[in-house]
């Protein structure tokens, strides 16, 4: 396969644990990513660890899905890409973190042949959390080898250090104005978003558009309220997460 859905979840997390098995209405939260993945009309494949902790994560989907599953480093999430990216012939793969359920597949969709001359498309800074992350190459894998590859144990969960750089060669998605902040969260890291993620899950089906879903919590602030407060909690973990990776 030259471009996949790459699925990046595994099952031991620390602010919300297990939370790719959390039942979100009557579905898990695995169960939502892959078939909004299958929405993309690509073959996913899930990119998860060899810690025993992801067998049962394995035995579910294989059993549940028709999709690749690949199983690699725990912490060094770069490496487990890499190493993906080989084992699998990708050149292309539209990353799909494992904590944002409610993911635009259209984005991912109408974007992944736009990506042109550059290593990686991002999601710029000021869109709503838990949208969109990147569509990566194998190119700028090779570009980043050199700061991954060596430590399976490293710690690159946090991609942005070493993107940066490695310089790899960057584009941003334009979004819509609806798609900027506006106080919505829609990733899954804490309780209050798995609360939120089970109220939309009793109006919405889920492969739902993103966008339907982000119109309705314009229009319901004081649903929008149950977790956006813990944005600022995520992005001071971010910033952490980021220091620590450069110090590496």
């Amino acid at each position: 396969m030259k471009t996949a859905v790459l699925i990046t979840a595994r099952s031991n997390s620390s602010r919300l644990n297990n939370k790719i098995n959390k039942k979100i209405g009557k579905y898990k939260a695995i169960d939502i990513l892959i078939l909004r993945s299958k929405k993309i009309n690509l073959p996913v494949v899930l990119a998860t660890t060899k810690n025993k902790s992801d067998d049962y994560l394995c035995k579910y989907v294989k059993k549940k899905f028709r999709i690749k599953i690949f199983r690699g480093d725990n912490k060094n999430k770069l490496r487990r890409w890499y190493q993906c990216f080989l084992c699998m012939n990708i050149k292309k793969a539209l990353i799909v973190d494992g904590d944002d359920i409610f993911f635009d597949y259209e984005l991912y969709k109408n974007k992944m042949n736009q990506i042109g001359n550059f290593d990686v498309l991002s999601a710029p800074k000021n869109m709503i959390t838990g949208l969109f992350t990147h569509i990566l190459t194998i190119k700028g894998l090779e570009k980043m080898r050199g700061l991954f590859l060596k430590n399976k144990n490293l710690d690159s969960e946090m991609v942005e250090p070493f993107m940066k750089k490695a310089k790899l060669k960057r584009s941003y998605l334009k979004i819509k104005k609806i798609y900027k902040k506006n106080n919505i969260r829609l990733t899954l890291d804490y309780t209050e978003d798995l609360k939120l993620m089970r109220e939309l899950a009793k109006k919405f089906i889920p492969t739902c558009k993103s966008e339907l879903l982000v119109k309705y919590l314009l229009k319901n602030k004081k649903l929008a309220k149950i977790n956006y407060f813990r944005e600022n909690h995520w992005e001071k973990n971010q910033k952490n997460k980021i220091k620590r990776s450069l110090i590496q």
